[in-house]
């Protein structure tokens, strides 16, 4: 996996990179948008637990597929409201620590569940 951060575009404003490349036999994980909400069916109060959550779910997903953190190559965020950004962006680097997939972060005024604050969708890959 090659990331791409080119010196005629600037930099990655969070901890991602604008582009992400795969140079090997490649199965890919596409996952569906995960809110915040725990296995029980328990929505998070607030947007710290949901993003954590959220995080976590992926997390549950990834080795379902018998993958990690380590093989997303893409997210997409989507939030409810600006303010709620900080503390979802802590919470997503804290998850992704040095790891750099490509990413969007979307600003929508609804989710599938009226007291969702956050979905993330994403796509992983790891060696065939």
């Amino acid at each position: 996996m090659k990331r791409h951060d080119p010196p005629g575009v600037a930099g990655p404003f969070a901890s991602y990179s604008h582009g992400v490349e795969l140079d090997e036999p490649t199965r890919f994980l596409f996952g569906a948008g995960q809110a915040g909400v725990d296995a029980d069916g328990r929505i998070g109060e607030g947007i710290e637990e949901q993003a954590a959550l959220v995080w976590r779910n992926i997390g549950e997903v990834l080795r379902a597929a018998d993958m990690g953190i380590e093989h997303l190559v893409q997210i997409t965020m989507l939030l409810l409201d600006r303010e709620d950004y900080p503390a979802a962006r802590a919470v997503r680097e804290g998850v992704l620590g040095d790891h750099r997939p490509a990413s969007t972060l979307v600003y929508v005024n609804g989710l599938a569940n009226p007291e969702w604050l956050i979905e993330i969708d994403f796509v992983a890959a790891a060696p065939a």
